[in-house]
């Protein structure tokens, strides 16, 4: 577990970091991308080592980052309590839901492939409304979807 928890915590500044730099939607969307795709492999990948080590930590450290770019998204310098709270709030939901029901998976299918599979999905889905929504939503208000930092 420590070895998934540090890297996405590590990551979380430094999706902050580099939503400044090239764009939060640009960041997020990465970051599903690597979700996805990281989901799908382990759930063909029952081994471990190597390829299931690889598949978790990109995911890990790429969770980390699209947490950083959410709140690179939702914090206006205004509210940043509130949405620091929201935010926080779907992220332990996110932290709690999940384990349970690939658990419950696990428990009816002995595998840990058709959670697995859930998870690409709910990326893939995130994923569609971010470069749907999300950046269009960026783009209303006025906000540049690739905002480079002026010296």
């Amino acid at each position: 577990m420590t070895g998934f928890v540090l890297p996405a915590v590590a990551m979380r500044p430094a999706g902050g970091w580099l939503s400044d730099r090239i764009g939060a939607v640009r960041v997020l969307a990465g970051a599903l991308t690597v979700v996805f795709a990281g989901a799908l492999v382990q759930s063909v990948t029952p081994s471990p080592a190597p390829t299931g080590t690889v598949a978790f930590l990109s995911m890990a450290t790429a969770l980390g980052a699209g947490s950083g770019a959410v709140f690179a998204l939702l914090a206006p310098a205004d509210q940043g309590g509130s949405v620091t709270g929201i935010v926080g709030a779907a992220g332990g939901l996110g932290g709690f839901l999940p384990p349970l029901v690939r658990g419950a998976l696990y428990g009816a299918y002995g595998s840990y492939a058709t959670g697995l599979v859930l998870l690409g999905l709910v990326a893939a889905a995130a994923l569609a409304f971010t470069a749907t929504g999300v950046r269009s939503a960026v783009t209303r208000r006025g906000r540049r979807v690739v905002q480079p930092r002026l010296r």
